[in-house]
């Protein structure tokens, strides 16, 4: 049986049209979840990312924790989907829409991030990255060569 093949993994302020089309794994804030459209609004700093969850995301299992007189399934972590801020690691393919898509929308508390509205990321996981050393993360792609070294904070 052939594998499935792995996702680059990539800063998401790095992402560009040229990466349309490539499978990426990708990790961001969690801004906000739009169950109407199963967006969720990524972020890394100032810039933003549309993922679209509605191949992973069970809409039922989001607002019940017992679905269809069973529990959920104990391998899947739906937690996340309440988390605001919440460091995720997505994967899926990087693609264009024909239309731009609704951003989902944002406390008035929050500084909405710079998004294109026409890139979606299609998820195939989402999982919780509590622990993410984001600096770190941006070193070691720059030292593979993936990125360009930045000296601005993250």
């Amino acid at each position: 049986m052939q594998r499935p093949a792995p996702g680059t993994v990539m800063m998401l302020d790095c992402i560009t049209d040229d990466d349309v089309g490539r499978k990426l794994r990708v990790a961001g804030r969690m801004l906000m979840y739009d169950p109407s459209t199963a967006l969720v609004l990524l972020s890394l700093s100032s810039y933003g990312l549309l993922v679209d969850v509605s191949l992973v995301i069970d809409p039922d299992a989001v607002l019940s924790t017992v679905k269809w007189g069973g529990t959920l399934d104990p391998n899947v972590n739906y937690n996340w989907i309440h988390e605001r801020q919440a460091w995720v690691w997505v994967m899926g393919w990087l693609e264009r829409s024909e239309e731009d898509l609704p951003i989902p929308e944002l406390p008035p508390y929050t500084s909405p991030p710079d998004v294109d509205p026409s890139i979606v990321l299609k998820a195939l996981n989402v999982t919780p990255a509590r622990d993410l050393d984001v600096v770190g993360l941006r070193s070691a792609l720059a030292a593979m060569g993936e990125l360009l070294p930045t000296t601005y904070p993250v």
